[in-house]
Protein backbone atom coordinates (compact mmCIF):
# COMPACT_ATOMS: atom_id res chain seq x y z
CA UNK A 1 0.00 0.00 0.00
CA UNK A 2 1.65 3.51 -1.00
CA UNK A 3 1.98 6.54 1.48
CA UNK A 4 -1.10 7.83 -0.87
CA UNK A 5 -3.46 4.96 0.04
CA UNK A 6 -2.59 4.97 3.85
CA UNK A 7 -3.11 8.89 3.88
CA UNK A 8 -6.74 8.56 1.76
CA UNK A 9 -7.32 5.69 4.45
CA UNK A 10 -6.30 6.94 7.82
CA UNK A 11 -7.97 10.66 6.21
CA UNK A 12 -11.64 8.27 5.61
CA UNK A 13 -11.40 6.29 9.21
CA UNK A 14 -10.53 9.46 11.06
CA UNK A 15 -13.87 11.05 9.08
CA UNK A 16 -16.47 8.04 9.60
CA UNK A 17 -15.07 8.35 13.66
CA UNK A 18 -15.96 11.38 13.75
CA UNK A 19 -19.68 11.06 11.91
CA UNK A 20 -20.03 8.15 14.69
CA UNK A 21 -22.31 5.90 13.11
CA UNK A 22 -23.49 3.80 16.47
CA UNK A 23 -25.11 7.37 17.59
CA UNK A 24 -25.96 7.89 14.37
CA UNK A 25 -28.11 4.80 13.75
CA UNK A 26 -29.41 5.29 17.46
CA UNK A 27 -31.00 9.09 16.54
CA UNK A 28 -32.09 7.45 12.96
CA UNK A 29 -34.10 4.69 15.15
CA UNK A 30 -35.27 7.17 17.22
CA UNK A 31 -36.36 9.10 13.73
CA UNK A 32 -37.89 6.77 12.58
CA UNK A 33 -39.81 5.57 15.46
CA UNK A 34 -41.01 9.38 15.42
CA UNK A 35 -42.15 9.32 11.83
CA UNK A 36 -44.12 6.60 12.43
CA UNK A 37 -45.72 8.00 15.42
CA UNK A 38 -46.49 10.86 13.30
CA UNK A 39 -48.19 8.64 10.59
CA UNK A 40 -50.22 7.29 12.99
CA UNK A 41 -51.49 10.08 14.42
CA UNK A 42 -51.97 12.17 11.06
CA UNK A 43 -54.39 9.03 9.72
CA UNK A 44 -56.28 9.00 12.54
CA UNK A 45 -56.82 13.23 12.63
CA UNK A 46 -57.37 12.99 8.90
CA UNK A 47 -60.77 10.21 10.01
CA UNK A 48 -62.02 12.71 12.56
CA UNK A 49 -61.47 15.54 9.80
CA UNK A 50 -63.55 13.54 7.23
CA UNK A 51 -66.37 12.85 9.87
CA UNK A 52 -66.99 16.11 10.34
CA UNK A 53 -67.17 17.01 6.68
CA UNK A 54 -69.87 14.03 6.77
CA UNK A 55 -71.35 15.65 9.30
CA UNK A 56 -71.33 19.47 8.14
CA UNK A 57 -72.92 18.41 4.73
CA UNK A 58 -76.10 17.00 7.09
CA UNK A 59 -76.24 20.03 8.62
CA UNK A 60 -79.66 22.25 6.84
CA UNK A 61 -78.10 25.58 5.26
CA UNK A 62 -79.33 27.98 7.68
CA UNK A 63 -77.15 26.46 10.46
CA UNK A 64 -74.27 26.28 8.22
CA UNK A 65 -72.85 29.22 9.03
CA UNK A 66 -71.97 28.58 12.23
CA UNK A 67 -70.85 25.02 11.87
CA UNK A 68 -68.77 26.76 8.62
CA UNK A 69 -65.93 28.23 11.68
CA UNK A 70 -65.33 25.23 13.81
CA UNK A 71 -65.00 22.50 10.61
CA UNK A 72 -62.55 25.47 9.00
CA UNK A 73 -60.28 25.67 12.07
CA UNK A 74 -59.91 21.69 12.09
CA UNK A 75 -58.67 22.13 8.87
CA UNK A 76 -56.33 24.70 9.24
CA UNK A 77 -55.39 22.60 12.64
CA UNK A 78 -54.46 19.36 10.21
CA UNK A 79 -52.90 21.95 7.49
CA UNK A 80 -50.65 22.99 10.49
CA UNK A 81 -49.98 19.70 11.50
CA UNK A 82 -48.96 18.36 8.77
CA UNK A 83 -46.10 21.33 8.35
CA UNK A 84 -45.07 20.55 11.52
CA UNK A 85 -44.34 16.96 10.23
CA UNK A 86 -43.21 17.87 6.87
CA UNK A 87 -40.68 20.04 9.06
CA UNK A 88 -39.51 17.41 10.90
CA UNK A 89 -38.71 15.01 8.02
CA UNK A 90 -37.12 17.33 6.12
CA UNK A 91 -34.73 18.56 8.79
CA UNK A 92 -33.62 15.00 9.88
CA UNK A 93 -33.37 14.07 6.66
CA UNK A 94 -30.98 17.30 5.60
CA UNK A 95 -29.21 16.36 8.99
CA UNK A 96 -28.16 12.75 7.86
CA UNK A 97 -27.43 14.12 4.76
CA UNK A 98 -25.41 16.58 6.47
CA UNK A 99 -23.46 13.81 8.08
CA UNK A 100 -22.67 11.71 5.11
CA UNK A 101 -22.33 14.37 2.40
CA UNK A 102 -18.83 15.07 2.68
CA UNK A 103 -17.54 11.37 3.82
CA UNK A 104 -15.05 9.88 1.45
CA UNK A 105 -15.78 6.96 -0.12
CA UNK A 106 -14.29 4.14 1.94
CA UNK A 107 -13.51 1.82 -1.36
CA UNK A 108 -10.26 2.61 -2.00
Amino acid sequence: MSEIEAGVLAGAHSYWQAVNLTGLLRDLDATGLAIVDNQKTSLQERRKLAEKTKEFRTVPDESKAVEFKPLLRAYQNEIDALTKRMKFAENEFLRLFKSLSEAPDPEP
